[in-house]
């Protein structure tokens, strides 16, 4: 199944974007310790929701410090009964309002009954509540109860087990200050207001650990899939490359990848940190009444229907606006390659016109995605807002209701305000993972393409070079290109060119020539025959083996943006300067080289360290260039495509007689339309609509090949 297919197939859910978390796995020490300190963050931004409590308290209450609320609550909870809120201390003891039906306390005490002593001692009500709370054990001894017709007993009363935070709650808010007047809750209001400064402390660094390593994390893994798309990219066949679109290719590496890196960032910095936040917030809110928190919860699955609708319009978008990012780079990219002819024609404005006309499409998928994002808070908020609603009318039901405190409603409150922040972020969570699954299939479209085939077994870049001792033998090649395998370039062509000879291929454009020498590179396959060398099928040879073997000098004559001596060397690995000097004194440059200048970054550079690029050199020096590139391989083996094409008749001249004592012992096959490379061949292999019409010397094919000869009158005596 090709590519393509396999991404219009139905796939399992983010089945993409999910490989692309592997590459996190040789980061995973950072990420999992970022991820962590979302624990921290969790508890802290919870800490920090529920000083509301006591702020509250501290704030909204008459007569209750925090130390005798946190004693009443637990009383109520160990006895299953209900006090009257924010009374004064009453030395009588403490009134109980009503006791809950099927506690353990029901069968000793009833409503209305007032509790006057614990061990013969009548502390008052606030003292009676701190020591029901701080009692140890299953039931308390020796309590006097005086009921509502006046009726004294004693009894044991049943205590239920404290929760686990209780002792912890206690000793922190009986830490605080325990005076009721003015100044005293001022003291406690700094002590709230101090722990929360801290909290915010704490809680700063848990976040600043938790986004700094995650973040570390996904753009470590984020510079290894780009670097194995790369290199993906360059080990794709030639055929790949020949109909694949450049900007198409570019925009994978450009959009598609920060998409996936956007993913990635949303994934570990929202889908993990927030649903914490939200969940210790919920435990808040169940602390305080589970029935206001199921209350809260009802939108949620509207919430849910909602977010995945808006997840699949943003991914139908993505899949068009990436398409349409490609198709608008490689139209841009042609026009500025070829902008000579672009303003030579006059077509500025029609080229801007069709421009404008891809990028209208690019912007309707964006806007779509824009709209749709855009769209995803309101309506979750508009959600959020109508569960706010319920909530805020069941509360407040029963805060009227008495059955409540009002300060314990302004919590749950807050607790769902605070609960609905990180719902919030997460609305468009699911629309940046579905733009991520999207860009990361067309990723993976690329990294699941096949490499050139490398036969021998050996690594592409540790092979041995080629040595070459006998000759190179075409052996009945045909040919065609992959993307129209029904027209034959190259048809049962069949020649042997010896050790040391410099063969020139020569025909009318479109002949084959350049498709020939191809195939000698592995560029391509033949579609049938084969190539020797020394007797041996290039095929079963190693890539880098034969690579290694062929120097190549093409007729756009590529100069990389670099040093010049970056240039030179490309391919040669370590060279010496004395062999540099050597190529740059073959290939005629010196001249050149000596006045070469360039300044980067404020420091100039002169020579073979200046850094040069195919806009600042012409073509002839762009040619030598290549030229001196080849030389400096010394390879046995040495394919010049048009090679002289581009210099004067003088440069040509030297570089042929250079090229004298370059071609000992080496095979050279020239493509050339100049007489004066052709004279020097020692063998001419000529075609013509793919077939080998003729082979011999210049002299022989002037005699008995009517086509040679009169190729030599039209070509050859134009470009002499």
């Amino acid at each position: 199944m090709n590519p393509a297919s396999r991404l219009s197939a139905p796939r399992a859910w983010l089945s993409a974007f999910r490989r692309a978390l592997r590459y996190l796995r040789p980061h995973r020490l950072p990420l999992i310790i970022g991820l962590s300190m979302a624990l921290g963050v969790s508890v802290f931004y919870t800490f920090s929701i529920s000083s509301v409590i006591p702020l509250l308290k501290v704030m909204f209450t008459d007569h209750e410090t925090l130390a005798d609320w946190v004693h009443r609550a637990q009383a109520e909870q160990r006895l299953g009964i209900v006090i009257p809120t924010d009374v004064p201390n009453d030395p009588a003891g403490l009134s109980i309002d009503h006791v809950r039906p099927g506690t353990a306390a029901a069968t000793v005490l009833a409503n209305d009954d007032r509790i006057v002593a614990i061990g013969g001692e009548s502390p008052g009500s606030y003292e009676i509540l701190a020591r029901i709370a701080r009692a140890g054990g299953a039931e308390l001894s020796d309590v006097r109860i005086i009921s509502r017709d006046g009726r004294e007993r004693t009894v044991t009363l049943p205590l239920a087990e404290p929760g686990w935070h209780a002792p912890l709650l206690r000793r922190v808010v009986e830490f605080l200050p325990a005076g009721r007047d003015a100044d005293a809750r001022l003291y406690q209001l700094g002590c709230v207001m101090g722990l929360l400064v801290v909290v915010a402390l704490l809680g700063g660094l848990c976040r600043f650990a938790n986004e700094g390593l995650v973040h570390y994390a996904v753009q470590r893994s984020i510079h290894d899939l780009r670097s194995s798309l790369a290199e993906r990219v360059l080990r794709l066949p030639m055929w790949w490359h020949a109909g694949q679109s450049q900007g198409d290719t570019l925009g994978r590496f450009a959009t598609d990848i920060a998409k996936v890196e956007v993913g990635l960032s949303t994934l570990f910095g929202k889908v993990i940190a927030e649903p914490l936040k939200a969940v210790g917030v919920l435990a808040l809110t169940l602390a305080i009444d589970w029935r206001l928190l199921l209350v809260a919860m009802i939108g949620l699955p509207i919430g849910a229907i909602v977010i995945r609708t808006f997840g699949r319009m943003v991914k139908r978008a993505q899949k068009r606006a990436s398409a349409s990012w490609g198709r608008l780079l490689d139209h841009l990219g042609e026009r500025l390659d070829g902008i000579r002819v672009v303003k030579a024609y006059g077509m500025e404005a029609r080229e801007a016109q069709r421009f404008r006309r891809e990028d209208d499409n690019l912007t309707r998928a964006q806007t779509h995605i824009e709209l749709v994002d855009a769209g995803t808070n309101p309506a979750l908020e508009f959600l959020a807002m109508c569960a706010v609603s319920l909530f805020v009318l069941y509360g407040g039901t029963r805060v009227f209701a008495g059955d409540l405190e009002p300060h314990l409603f302004f919590a749950a409150v807050v607790c769902l305000a605070g609960m609905m922040d990180p719902v919030r972020k997460l609305g468009n969570v699911n629309n940046r993972l579905q733009s991520a699954d999207v860009s990361a299939g067309r990723l993976f479209e690329l990294l699941d393409l096949r490499e050139e085939e490398n036969a021998g077994g050996a690594a592409l870049t540790t092979a041995r070079p080629l040595a070459l001792e006998q000759g190179v033998e075409f052996e009945r090649v045909s040919f065609a290109y992959p993307g129209n395998p029904r027209r034959l370039v190259l048809r049962e062509v069949s020649a042997r060119v010896e050790r040391g000879q410099v063969a020139a291929v020569v025909g009318p454009n479109g002949s084959g020539k350049t498709s020939l020498m191809s195939l000698l590179l592995r560029f391509y396959e033949p579609t049938s025959g084969c190539i020797r060398i020394d007797g041996r099928d290039i095929s079963g040879l190693p890539l880098a083996s034969l690579r290694g073997g062929v120097g190549l000098v093409t007729q756009d004559a590529v100069v990389f943006t670099d040093t010049l001596r970056a240039n030179l060397a490309y391919g040669a690995g370590d060279v010496s300067e004395e062999r540099i000097a050597r190529a740059i004194a073959t290939a005629h440059i010196e001249d050149f080289v000596r006045a070469l200048r360039s300044t980067t970054d404020g420091v100039e550079a002169v020579g073979l360290d200046a850094m040069i690029s195919a806009r600042t050199l012409s073509g002839g020096q762009r040619q030598r260039i290549a030229l001196a590139r080849a030389i400096l391989r010394d390879p046995p083996i040495l394919v010049l495509d048009e090679a002289t094409s581009q210099v004067d008749t003088e440069s040509e001249t030297r570089i042929q007689e250079a090229l004298d004592d370059v071609v000992r012992g080496r095979t050279v096959f020239i493509i050339a339309h100049r007489y004066s490379t052709i004279a020097r061949a020692s063998v001419i292999l000529v075609l013509d609509e793919g077939r080998l019409v003729a082979m011999g010397r210049h002299e022989e094919l002037l005699e008995r090949s009517p086509f040679y000869a009169a190729l030599c009158r039209t070509q050859f005596a134009h470009a002499h």
